[in-house]
């Protein structure tokens, strides 16, 4: 799989992103995709964000994903909208979301 950073506040040379495997594999959730910061993105002050970050991801083959298989996609969802299933790490540590079961 790739990942491509199209655009970022902080700038796309600052943003990396790879997807993983889940050892062990979980219900939905085979592998995730993780996206790190370099120091020249600078810090995060509490309230603050980083601004806009534009991405997008696709398979070697260029086949659809499947949703129904994606534990991260909330299909009754269709406005933009806080999700616990999104997870965020700092410094290797669970701060935001829940992992699958």
């Amino acid at each position: 799989e790739s990942y491509w950073c199209d655009y970022a506040k902080v700038g796309c040379h600052n943003i990396s992103g790879r997807f993983v495997p889940l050892t062990p594999p979980r219900a939905r959730a085979n592998a995730y995709l993780e996206i790190r910061f370099t120091n020249g993105a600078g810090s995060l002050a509490p309230g603050a964000n980083s601004g806009d970050i534009e991405n997008r991801f696709n398979k070697n083959d260029w086949s659809n994903y499947q949703q129904a298989n994606d534990y991260s996609y909330e299909g009754s969802i269709t406005t933009y909208t806080v999700s616990t299933r999104i997870t965020a790490y700092y410094k290797g540590a669970l701060i935001w979301g829940n992992e699958p079961a």
